[in-house]
């Protein structure tokens, strides 16, 4: 790379600010992993620039690289010299400490992140046209296009670079849509500091022509960076030089994750596409490949499933246009994972809670209307995590309008898919008071049968197989019905014993009968799905449709045949009573098969590993079921 007489200019100070080693930009990314805050934040950036109708390709590429081949080396060594020494015994000195260090190193390892299908850096770097897309990124603070259609809102992203650098420095190259010329650029953020001639020098650096002591001349055309390619179409890179997390992530895994979980819903949609290189190997996450890569995080999986509903909650707001709440309702999750929300770049943003749902689930709220979106980054903080009702006028009703959607939406899934809740009045009469807890805090988990005469809101709202797992339910108030108390039949001395109304069905229960235990092995085909094949299960009764329904997720591949047993009062077992089936049929995902049943044993049973599937039986009788399995 022909360089000239370019290199790192640090400003006098004279009677500017002083900037301490702490860099007051670093506030915006507290308590966040370096590798999620590069990933969401140069994401919303290229996502921004996109070109055209292709997807925006982001490639996150990391090799080492000589100290010796970064431009103005010499020069900003002596700068990172000076700033060392003078902020000893302050805060911020361990990063000016390491900055040295790593700068004279013989190599360092760097990251270069990439996009293509962007529009690169238009724009002069002069400072008489400081809102530049050039000016803005790299050497702007607080500086972002006023277009609602935009992810960003603080034209901080800039500074998350210099925070991934162990030498707190990062270089661009970048070539506008339209032009011949790539433009090269660097910064670098240290403290206020004297230099070697005793001068007072601003700790923010940028790489410039050094003769033109009036105004900001970037360097162009300057070739290719050490062992990296040279730009050729149009787009922007990032070099990271000395990337902190080289050493605990050298095959950029976390990078991968952090795109899974932040842009999931971009990705699936064919809006991003992003690419892993290093010498440990590469990945690629698109529209194809990432149905099988997200399976590497279970949170990322759930919500990436919540997107595949086939029914949506859809509605429209008069303010924020069409809103979509999207729902995966699965047993098989370690505990709710609630609702998350994103608006027009589809990156994560802000977490709904709904502790009062009774169910274990993950949902995706999306709000990408212009006008929703205009209105929704005005609640955001700089670092994009959340909607803050306080940021701006009415940002109090547009959440509370959103919340009371999302709630809408869980409430009328669950409806649908576990039936209408009832809570029985005057039944805590009857039972203990330790059964009635707390409903502001989420439900504890518990192991094993519930004894007889515990309470539930609801039937067989539990799971059962892993681990003779069963998750308590807390009553919550629904549909109201009265109770009253019938006592057991007695024997009146001279008159006949009477005795109470099955309430079971329509078909009768016959006695227990005996038997001898068999012996032997699985076989193939026909065998026997059981509790024992570590099979989560959840029963409920359809209110729309009177349908018994029946979700069925197994931690591996089975095939087979189920037999379901119906359970009598306090979960006892009434192993000779046979359900009214008239038909019955299994749904995984978009798939639908019948099934071939006699009496309570179904066929032709075929489960996916952490796949959830649904057995929807239709009855002779209307009446609701608990069901376990045998």
């Amino acid at each position: 790379m022909t360089v000239g007489n370019f290199g790192f200019h640090f400003e006098e100070a004279r009677r500017g600010a002083t900037q301490g080693a702490i860099s007051p930009a670093e506030q915006f990314f507290e308590g966040s992993r370096a590798e999620e805050s590069l990933m969401r934040e140069t994401g919303q950036n290229s996502i921004d620039a996109r070109l055209g109708a292709e997807p925006v390709r982001m490639v996150f590429e990391l090799t080492t690289m000589n100290t010796a081949a970064i431009p103005g080396i010499e020069g900003l060594r002596s700068h990172i010299a000076q700033v060392e020494e003078q902020t000893r015994k302050s805060q911020g000195h361990a990063s000016m400490l390491l900055a040295h260090k790593t700068a004279h190193e013989q190599t360092i390892q760097v990251l270069r992140i990439g996009d293509y299908g962007t529009k690169g850096l238009a724009g002069s770097e002069s400072t008489d046209d400081p809102k530049s897309p050039l000016s803005a990124l790299t050497r702007g603070a607080g500086i972002s296009a006023d277009d609602g259609s935009r992810g960003g809102s603080f034209g901080i992203g800039s500074a998350v670079g210099p925070m991934a650098s162990d030498m707190n420095t990062v270089l661009y190259t970048s070539l506008p849509v339209g032009s011949n010329d790539v433009v090269f650029a660097g910064y670098s953020c240290l403290a206020t500091h004297r230099d070697l001639a005793g001068i007072w020098r601003a700790g923010d650096g940028f790489f410039t022509d050094l003769d033109d002591s009036e105004d900001f001349k970037y360097l162009r055309n300057p070739g290719s960076l050490g062992p990296f390619a040279e730009r050729d179409e149009p787009g922007t890179d990032l070099f990271v030089l000395g990337y902190r997390k080289a050493e605990t992530d050298p095959s950029l895994q976390h990078l991968k994750v952090a795109a899974m979980k932040n842009f999931f819903l971009a990705i699936d949609r064919g809006e991003l596409i992003v690419e892993g290189r290093s010498p440990s190997g590469g990945w690629r996450l698109d529209s194809d490949s990432l149905k099988t890569h997200i399976e590497e995080d279970p949170e990322a999986a759930a919500f990436y499933r919540a997107i595949k509903d086939p029914t949506p909650f859809v509605g429209e707001n008069e303010e924020l246009g069409k809103i979509t709440l999207y729902i995966n309702v699965d047993d098989t999750l370690e505990r709710s994972l609630h609702t998350i929300t994103v608006r027009k770049p589809l990156m994560r943003i802000e977490t709904f809670r709904h502790t009062s749902i009774p169910v274990k689930y993950a949902a995706v709220l999306e709000c990408s209307d212009d006008k929703g979106n205009t209105l929704l980054r005005r609640l955001e903080p700089p670092q994009h995590h959340k909607w803050d009702a306080g940021r701006a006028v009415g940002g109090a009703k547009l959440l509370a309008g959103l919340k009371s959607f999302v709630r809408e939406g869980l409430k009328d899934r669950v409806k649908h898919q576990i039936g209408e809740q009832v809570q029985v009045k005057g039944l805590s009469k009857y039972l203990p008071a330790e059964l009635f807890e707390d409903t502001s805090v989420e439900p504890p988990t518990t192991f094993g049968t519930p004894e007889v005469g515990q309470g539930q809101d609801q039937e067989s709202s539990t799971v059962r197989g892993a681990e003779r797992r069963e998750r308590q339910i807390l009553n919550r108030e629904r549909k109201s019905v009265p109770v009253s108390v019938q006592t057991n039949a007695r024997d009146k001395g001279t008159s006949p014993t009477e005795t109470g109304k099955n309430t079971g069905g329509t078909k009768k229960r016959s006695e227990k009968g005996g038997g001898l235990p068999g012996m032997g092995e699985r076989g193939e085909g026909t065998a026997r799905i059981t509790e024992e094949d570590l099979l989560r299960f959840r029963s409920w009764s359809d209110a729309a449709t009177g349908e018994l329904c029946v979700a069925l997720t197994s931690v591996q591949d089975i095939s087979g045949r189920l037999e379901l047993i119906a359970l009598g009062p306090g979960g006892t077992v009434e192993e000779k009573y046979v359900l009214p089936i008239l038909s019955g049929s299994l749904r995984s995902g978009d798939h639908s098969a019948p099934l071939e049943f006699e009496n309570n044993v179904l066929s032709n049973i075929n489960l996916k590993a952490g796949v959830p599937s649904q057995v929807r039986l239709k009855l002779s009788s209307n009446h609701r079921y608990r069901l376990g399995v045998k």
